[in-house]
């Protein structure tokens, strides 16, 4: 860090761990930073360098800690990070260099360099393609993991892959890593944990939802009909299909007649964005049945339990 603060910068900077500030901190602050002072051109600084990955808000929190008992600016020092912290950074104002790619040290008037930083499009939304790749990642535990080899589990050019890692980058999506120069997937351990941090981050693959009167009897079974086949739950008195937006025209679902209110239902089609055949049995993978499910439907209890069944068998002990 010290070598490239100096080439950026193109002044001399002492950098010294400050052994003494540990002992005015929390004892959480040891483990999880080395805390450097920094002098360059007789300004004075601190300086937190996270030993592991820590999120945004405890960055945050710990640098203003440093600040408040030292009395002196402090800024982040990063091996690497998801470009989300960097925007968010800042957006605030927070100091950080970023090894080797971007000093932003506003405090002594250096506002930004960009030296081997590659800028990412702005997502707003996931993508249909980027959420099915990080679900087969999540089922099929990928480690290391990179653009080509994604593109060819997708079956897409490795452009397309590549755009998918830009998206889970920018939000900020915790499964990325670097094995030399190239970008990796990395499925952790604990699956469960993962799903409860990305969850918010998927969307709802159901673009539409046809309600027929006449049983269509597809192929491919989605939401509640896919969690009855994954589970003891007792399926609705119609089934509940899938199909794509390619594949809907070739359905005929759309020359169907939609069934009112007080009329008999023969099915329910989801129209969706994706959809990955789980066990080779038409079979909506499970994940994307819980975010195809309606809120109506995820309030039953007993659709409840069946979802963590269906999760402890499926997904999160298999391997």
């Amino acid at each position: 860090m010290k070598e490239f603060l100096e080439k950026s910068l193109q002044q001399n900077v002492i950098m010294t761990e400050n052994k003494e500030v540990y002992k005015k901190l929390p004892l959480a602050y040891r483990g999880r930073y080395n805390i450097f002072t920094v002098e360059m051109n007789a300004v004075l600084w601190m300086a937190i360098h996270p030993k592991e990955d820590v999120g945004l808000v405890m960055l945050r929190r710990d640098r203003a800690g440093v600040e408040k008992m030292t009395g002196l600016n402090c800024a982040i020092f990063l091996d690497r990070t998801t470009f989300y912290i960097k925007e968010k950074l800042m957006e605030e104002g927070i100091p950080f260099v970023i090894d080797g790619k971007q000093v932003f040290l506003p405090f002594i008037g250096y506002l930004l360099s960009k030296e081997n930083e590659r800028e990412l499009p702005p997502v707003h939304l996931i993508s249909f393609l980027t959420q099915k790749m990080l679900l087969i990642a999540i089922y099929e535990r990928w480690n290391e993991v990179r653009v080509s080899g994604a593109a060819k589990r997708l079956e897409v050019s490795t452009k397309s892959a590549s755009r998918c890692f830009d998206e889970l980058e920018y939000l900020n999506v915790k499964v990325l890593g670097m094995k030399g120069k190239s970008r990796v997937i990395n499925i952790p351990d604990d699956r469960e944990q993962l799903w409860q941090q990305i969850e918010s981050v998927l969307r709802n693959p159901v673009i539409r939802r046809f309600i027929l009167r006449k049983d269509m009897k597809l192929e491919k079974k989605a939401g509640i009909s896919a969690l009855c086949e994954y589970s003891l739950l007792s399926d609705n008195a119609y089934p509940t299909y899938a199909v794509t937006k390619k594949e809907l025209k070739a359905s005929g679902v759309k020359e169907e007649k939609q069934a009112s209110e007080l009329e008999e239902i023969g099915c329910v089609v989801l129209e969706v964005g994706y959809f990955t055949d789980f066990l080779g049995k038409g079979l909506q993978d499970p994940l994307s049945v819980v975010l195809s499910l309606t809120e109506e439907e995820q309030e039953e209890e007993r659709v409840d339990i069946s979802i963590n069944e269906m999760f402890e068998e499926y997904v999160w002990s298999r391997d």
